[in-house]
């Protein structure tokens, strides 16, 4: 090694190399430190923690105001409540943070700034969170539009990083959703059956995922459940209740999921369960607390408790509901309607003795 030969040479080395020591320990640091406001924001919003969920990613939007990423967590926080709460009450603050991603996201990856790819997930993920919403509201050509854009991007990180866990959950959502739409239509040639290929993949989200975990578990009981699959949902639903065990979400999967496996006496104690959650939750049209307690006289009446069916049919009965939440309730009114009339049939002596 050629010696030095100036004493300030040896100085500047010095503080060079210290310098850059220092400032990858600073990355380092700030990188893990964000990953746990990350997770702590995710596991509030799962808790409905709401308001303390979303100071966490408006300090994250505060320390990197050109970065997507606060943006995104605090949209994904944001769908979540309106989710939760069956309300579009914060669309407007939704759809401004999902285009802020958006935007910070394409801007990052033109200038080619560092973690590109982490920026081309937002603007993907960003794409479907809004392309989910948009269905949800019945904008079908918009929510097409968006949804492809943004499985398009995704399938493009899968590409270069095959381990990239947390992309899985929204191509394996995509994946199953449409195949189970176009599933009589797999016959002609362009339209295969990939409904067991986009379940995979949410699996291993859910098993190998970084940010989209329990968020990749919820929608995997569902999966599971529209398969006809209720002892696989009713095992991790079981599984995020033992992490969160006051989480509407997951107690919503496993009254379900007990429900579909015919074990009344549990979904019973879930339906219960979620009904004192709901009614003292912050927000409340209704919606929740109707279909709960249709679902929960249901229970009883499988269980041989027609009067304590009848108890939640007269609660339902009284519940005021507003035009909108009454049109999306067509189903569980008509659910109502029958286990009354197959109650109005029991005699009256019978009634009264069980």
């Amino acid at each position: 090694m050629e010696k030095i030969k100036y004493p300030h040479q040896a100085l500047l080395m010095f503080f060079f190399f210290t310098s850059l020591n220092y400032s990858l320990k600073a990355q380092i640091t700030t990188k893990i430190e964000t990953d746990s406001l990350i997770q702590l924001g995710i596991e509030l919003s799962i808790q409905h923690h709401y308001t303390k969920a979303e100071s966490i990613f408006q300090q994250l939007i505060e320390n990197y105001p050109g970065h997507p990423v606060g943006y995104f967590f605090m949209a994904a926080t944001i769908q979540s409540k309106m989710i939760d709460f069956e309300t579009d009450q914060w669309e407007r603050e939704f759809q401004n943070y999902i285009q802020l991603t958006i935007h910070y996201a394409k801007k990052n990856q033109i200038n080619r700034l560092e973690n590109e790819v982490w920026s081309m997930f937002y603007q993907g993920s960003a794409l479907c969170y809004l392309a989910f919403y948009e269905g949800r509201k019945k904008e079908y050509l918009a929510a097409i539009n968006h949804g492809l854009s943004g499985i398009s991007i995704l399938k493009k990180i899968i590409k270069s990083h095959p381990d990239f866990y947390d992309v899985y959950f929204g191509i394996g959502s995509y994946k199953y959703w449409r195949s189970q739409i176009t599933r009589y239509l797999n016959w002609l040639p362009l339209i295969s059956d990939k409904r067991q290929e986009g379940m995979d993949m949410v699996r291993q989200a859910v098993e190998n995922g970084k940010y989209t975990r329990f968020a990749a578990m919820n929608e995997l009981i569902w999966i599971l459940l529209d398969a006809k699959r209720p002892g696989e949902a009713y095992a991790w639903a079981i599984n995020g209740l033992e992490k969160f065990p006051q989480s509407r979400f997951f107690l919503w999967g496993a009254a379900k999921s007990a429900f579909a496996l015919e074990q009344y006496s549990d979904a019973a104690l879930y339906f219960q369960q979620l009904l004192l959650s709901i009614v003292d939750a912050p927000v409340d049209n209704n919606y929740n607390e109707y279909i709960c307690r249709v679902k929960l006289a249901q229970c009883f009446d499988k269980l041989g408790r027609p009067s304590d069916a009848a108890a939640q049919i007269e609660i339902v009965q009284s519940l005021p509901l507003s035009p909108e939440i009454k049109t999306k309730l067509k189903k569980q009114q008509t659910q109502l309607n029958q286990l009354k009339k197959k109650l109005s049939l029991i005699p009256k002596n019978e009634f009264a003795n069980k």
